[in-house]
């Protein structure tokens, strides 16, 4: 009875507190959730920075989750006001990227010095051999030798699907086949726990380790993930406890994403702080090694910076003489069509000369060329130049020594004396300088010498001169290729030096009270029909009197014909030509 009425106190007693408390507290703590809310602000507030630095004293877990999310704030905020975030950096852009330059140009060096050192080297070249014979690359053997071990890359894989979470490398970029490797991995460790799990009470089997030529595959499992690090060299017991201390924090902080994941791994691309924190290496220390200097590396850049001195000063060597030259172009009677450099060591030009001009390898002796190799072309042409014409008129006087000229300005005053036939050949050839626009009366203050002063008028002398300059030009022909009627440029100077002689015969001719006229007359060889014959000479004759028309002389001095083919035995090819006959005629 006693038993029964303490059981009822108690009972009374625990409805009582009940009451007391919903009465305090109110249903369920409201009255405490209440105020915990109206005041939370101010009580976090009194503990929070405190808060963040215990945590993160204790195991440096704040800074790694508050770094992404800074992170995508920042891209954030870039992205919706990058005008505002151009002008907070404007002042501070300066300052970066000179920093940054030089730390860039400091990386560059470092990099060249240890590629320089590494590749141009007799231990270089020995470790290329090697890593040919290994069929790995060179990089990939440097760093065997370089690192006592190093972290290559970094896998993050979701253990209850086998796919990848996230990977990180120590290289610029991630390995491409990442995803094939996380695959990989998950059912070799599926394999060994079906094969050689003989009994559930021993647990079930797990691969911890992978080796392969080039890398071991270090494995950490955990309850939701696994972390994979490809490791070069030898493997030390750091690197599989760094392993274990970034997959308990992965699980700490994405144990909600483990658990929910469906394939997504977009959750978990913050984790590369934690995979970051794997990627480590440790340098191979030698033991008094005295540093080697890469002597082929140095005699190749110092052969190179030969080499390309060399070649600047041979190249400048050709431009002086290119520039002297330039300069022949200043010589009288000739023209510098082009002038070029055609290698380091060879100068080609091409030359217009009139034949009373210095020649070229005189000019090119007194200028004493001889530094490099030099080709020319040259091209006869007549040069009015009048320096040209007085050396072509002192010439001519070679051959009479009792006549002398006095230039006065670019007309000569000749003087002396000469027999009357004298006087004709002289008046002859200086007719024949172009461009010295000879004129009869510059001859008249030459005495004449002999009996007969005056038998420079004798029709018998001139009509000597004249059938004398007649047969020269009647000795003139044009030839053709076969079946062809047009002129070549060999044609067209012969042309040119028909007409100067035939008008030089217009005023003998004209003493002489003749007319003159020149009959033009085609002719072709055996080859093809008489009548294409016949048209293709008349064609030829034709062609030689337009050109003639042009030329200057009257065209009504001038007679075409077509002979067709010449019937001469001995003719052969050179029937196909035109040639000349000059008609006279009693100008009364």
């Amino acid at each position: 009875m006693s038993q029964s009425s303490e059981q009822s106190t108690e009972t009374t007693d625990e409805q009582q507190m009940r009451a007391l408390r919903e009465l305090i507290l109110g249903d369920s703590g409201q009255v405490v959730k209440q105020l915990l809310q109206e005041n939370a602000r101010q009580v976090v507030s009194e503990v929070f920075s405190e808060a963040l630095f215990d945590r993160e004293k204790q195991d440096g877990s704040v800074n790694k989750v508050i770094l992404p999310l800074v992170e995508k704030s920042v891209e954030r905020s870039v992205t919706n006001h990058s005008e505002q975030m151009v002008g907070f950096l404007y002042p501070l852009v300066g300052s970066l990227v000179r920093k940054s330059v030089t730390a860039f140009i400091t990386d560059i060096l470092e990099k060249t010095n240890s590629l320089i050192e590494n590749s141009l080297t007799i231990k270089g070249l020995k470790w290329r051999f090697k890593a040919r014979q290994a069929g790995i690359s060179f990089s990939q053997y440097v760093a065997t030798q370089t690192f006592a071990f190093r972290v290559e890359q970094v896998f993050l894989i979701h253990r209850e699907t086998g796919l990848l979470l996230n990977t990180l490398s120590s290289g610029l970029q991630a390995n491409a086949d990442a995803d094939l490797v996380s695959s990989m991995l998950t059912a070799i460790n599926d394999f060994v726990a079906d094969s050689f799990n003989v009994t559930s009470e021993k647990g079930e089997q797990q691969l911890d380790v992978v080796k392969t030529d080039d890398f071991t595959l270090l494995l950490k499992q955990g309850p939701r993930a696994v972390l994979v690090a490809a490791v070069s060299g030898n493997v030390p017991q750091k690197v599989a406890n760094q392993l274990q201390l970034s997959l308990e924090e992965i699980h700490r902080l994405y144990t909600k994403e483990l658990i929910q994941f469906n394939g997504d791994a977009s959750a978990f691309v913050s984790s590369e702080e934690q995979l970051r924190d794997c990627l480590i290496a440790e340098l191979k220390t030698g033991n008094n090694q005295t540093p080697k200097r890469p002597w082929l590396a140095w005699s190749i850049v110092l052969s190179i910076a030969i080499i390309v001195c060399y070649g600047a000063v041979v190249r400048w060597q050709a431009n002086q003489v290119l520039d002297q030259i330039r300069s022949i172009d200043e010589q009288p009677g000739i023209v510098l069509t082009s002038a070029q450099l055609v290698s380091f060591t060879t100068v080609q030009f091409n030359v217009l000369r009139d034949p009373q001009a210095v020649t070229i390898p005189a000019w090119l002796a007194e200028q004493q060329l001889s530094k490099v190799q030099i080709n020319y072309k040259e091209r006869a042409y007549v040069s009015i130049d009048p320096d040209i014409i007085k050396r072509k008129v002192q010439t001519i006087l070679s051959g009479f020594s009792d006549v002398e000229v006095d230039w006065q300005e670019r007309q000569p005053k000749f003087s002396g004396e000469l027999s009357n036939l004298n006087k004709l050949r002289l008046q002859t050839e200086l007719d024949k300088v172009f461009g010295l626009n000879f004129k009869t009366m510059w001859l008249d203050p030459i005495q004449i010498s002999g009996i007969d002063k005056n038998s420079a008028d004798d029709p018998t002398i001139i009509r000597a001169i004249l059938d004398l300059n007649i047969a020269k030009l009647e000795g003139l022909s044009i030839k053709f290729e076969p079946g062809a009627s047009t002129l070549t440029e060999q044609n067209i100077n012969t042309l040119i030096m028909l007409k100067e002689e035939f008008n030089q015969l217009l005023p003998l001719a004209e003493q002489q009270e003749l007319s003159l006229g020149l009959i033009i007359m085609g002719a072709s060889d055996s080859t093809g029909s008489s009548t294409f014959n016949k048209a293709l000479s008349q064609k030829r004759a034709d062609a030689v009197k337009h050109k003639l028309e042009e030329l200057g002389i009257d065209k009504n001095r001038l007679n075409a014909i077509g002979l067709g083919v010449i019937e001469l035995k001995t003719s052969g090819d050179g029937a196909r030509k035109v040639l000349f006959n000059v008609v006279y005629f009693d100008a009364t």
